[in-house]
C-alpha cells in the first residue's frame, strides 16, 4: 500500500515537472536562479580579479614605455 502512494507521488512530481518545462516562466526562473549560483560561487574570485587589476594598473602606470627603433 505504501508503494502505491510513493509511485503516485513520483509520478504527480513528474507530471508537474513536465507540464512547467513548456511554460517561458519557468526557463526564466531557472535562468536567474542558475545565474544566482554562479554570482555565489563567484564572488570570492571577484575580490582576487580585482587585487590583480589593481596591481596590473598600477605595475602599466610605473613602467615606461620602450621606444622602438620606428618612433626614435
Amino acid at each position: 500500500m505504501a508503494q502505491i502512494s510513493w509511485m503516485s507521488m513520483v509520478n504527480s512530481v513528474i507530471d508537474w515537472g513536465q507540464k512547467r518545462i513548456t511554460e517561458r516562466s519557468s526557463w526564466d526562473g531557472l535562468t536567474i536562479i542558475v545565474m544566482s549560483i554562479l554570482a555565489l560561487i563567484a564572488s570570492p574570485l571577484i575580490k582576487y580579479a580585482a587585487w590583480l587589476g589593481l596591481g596590473y594598473g598600477a605595475w602599466t602606470l610605473w613602467k615606461t614605455e620602450k621606444k622602438t627603433v620606428e618612433q626614435q
